[in-house]
């Protein structure tokens, strides 16, 4: 197994970043978007290499990769606010530490922000990712674009307990 390394992403990580994104939405989101085409569509509308050079730039959030035998193999995204708003694997690499490699560095950033709550909106597919991951549901799920639904999650990262629910 390759190591994984993560570090922020500049704009020449836009091709790379775009290409997980985008494949991973359309190969591992399938229990999530049940391949409808608008709803696909919709997904995939801003994972654009111009909107990924746009978050590397916004200084309101910290956009990281992960890479793993010589390639982006992983994107996340945090916003100043502590709402974690990308966490994308390539596919082929699910299973292999990214995930948890990307939001270890998402936390890392939060902390040093003086975040001491996070927040996601899960897909489907990703929950038994975040809970094991330490985030627990939050509020019931609520209907997202298309045919998609938002799981809801938070976690402290200042030792207090999360609220729970969902």
């Amino acid at each position: 197994m390759a190591d994984i390394t993560t570090r922020a992403a500049t704009h020449d990580d836009a091709p790379a970043g775009v290409r997980v994104l985008r494949r991973s939405i359309t190969e591992l989101c399938t229990a999530d978007h049940q391949n409808d085409a608008e709803t696909i569509e919709t997904w995939l509308s801003n994972k654009t290499e111009d909107r990924f050079a746009a978050w590397v730039d916004r200084p309101d959030a910290y956009l990281v990769v992960a890479e793993a035998d010589a390639e982006v193999v992983g994107v996340g995204m945090l916003g100043t606010d502590g709402q974690v708003r990308l966490c994308y694997v390539l596919p082929g690499y699910q299973g292999r530490g990214v995930g948890r490699a990307l939001m270890d560095a998402l936390e890392t950033q939060a902390r040093a922000w003086g975040v001491t709550r996070l927040t996601l909106e899960s897909s489907l597919g990703a929950r038994a990712f975040y809970r094991r991951a330490g985030y627990v549901p939050c509020g019931d799920a609520r209907t997202g674009f298309g045919v998609t639904a938002c799981h809801p999650f938070e976690k402290r990262l200042d030792g207090a307990s999360s609220g729970g629910g969902g």
